[in-house]
């Protein structure tokens, strides 16, 4: 009987240490995966709505520099048919020959918006020039796409080429606000120069 009771302790001891050691196990293997790395979720994460939103401003940015040449393609348009106009009813000989009369108030305003008519003008042409030639947009360089590139992470590729976006809208913004600045000027000089002739032909 006593050697019954330590066989059936001893097996009791056995049970328990198998027990505890399974239980470490597991506690170990919890421990390990939840120390391991977590696997990125792009789903999750806000990549595509940025990505959207960089396609979308670099297409506004696109269309803004297409307004601008359009818009100042059309004022080169009209300012050539005025000038057939002004060139006819204010002639650089006439505003000459009014040196050889004697000064006048009017006639002193009659030479100085004469001379406004040409400068205004001049400065119109100019500045829608310069609206249309200033400095090119960079874009997106195509040609450095290789098999490196490729093969890259698409959680990688996604924020590089948002990052890269990101810097061309940047320039394109600039660009194009002072394409805004040089169209802004060339509207002034139109404004002075069909006030100036107004007055001109009227004195």
């Amino acid at each position: 009987m006593g050697n019954n009771n330590i066989s059936k302790d001893s097996n009791t001891a056995n049970l328990e240490n198998e027990d505890a050691t399974a239980s470490n196990t597991a506690n170990n293997s919890d421990n390990t995966t939840s120390n391991a790395p977590k696997a990125l979720d792009i789903d999750n994460m806000a990549l595509t709505e940025y990505f959207e939103v960089v396609r979308n401003e670099y297409e506004m940015e696109r269309n803004k520099k297409l307004s601008f040449e359009s818009r100042a393609g059309i004022f080169f348009a009209l300012i050539g048919t005025v000038s057939v106009f002004l060139f006819d009813k204010v002639q650089i000989k006439e505003i000459v020959t009014l040196f050889s009369v004697p000064l006048t108030f009017s006639i002193w305003l009659k030479i100085t918006t004469g001379f406004l008519v040409y400068l205004s003008l001049a400065f119109t042409m100019l500045f829608l020039i310069k609206t249309i030639t200033v400095k090119q947009h960079n874009n997106f360089e195509v040609k450095n796409i290789d098999e490196v590139l490729l093969a890259e992470k698409r959680i990688d590729a996604l924020a590089r080429i948002i990052f890269t976006y990101r810097d061309i809208i940047c320039q394109h913004r600039q660009i194009n606000e002072d394409r805004a600045k040089t169209f802004k000027l060339s509207l002034y000089g139109v404004i002075i120069m069909l006030v100036s002739a107004i007055m001109y032909i009227s004195l």
